[in-house]
């Protein structure tokens, strides 16, 4: 709820691209990308974004999965296809409280 906390900053602005601390990943010899991340705001935290348009993903499979105090992953899921709608997603899947 702090207007001034990291979440709340990077979450208000769409356009906000945090940076990725390692760029060099080799990404080539991958043909899935198993992507990870908690729900902000009900989508994907914006360090997500950056990481999607940072390297090609164009022949990969994507299988998201996630963690949320609240959300689903569908929505996330469909907000991803929709900004990313040349990369091929998995429809994912919520891992709160998984037991296996």
């Amino acid at each position: 709820m702090n207007k001034k906390s990291r979440s709340s900053i990077e979450m208000s602005d769409k356009s906000i691209r945090p940076e990725i601390a390692d760029s060099n990943l080799d990404m080539e010899s991958y043909d899935e990308i198993i992507l990870g991340f908690p729900i902000w705001w009900y989508v994907e935290p914006r360090i997500i974004d950056t990481f999607l348009e940072s390297y090609n993903f164009s022949k990969k499979q994507i299988v998201p999965f996630a963690t949320s105090g609240g959300s689903g992953i569908s929505n996330v899921v469909e907000n991803l296809k929709a900004h990313y709608p040349e990369l091929n997603f998995a429809d994912g899947r919520l891992l709160n409280n998984y037991i296996d």
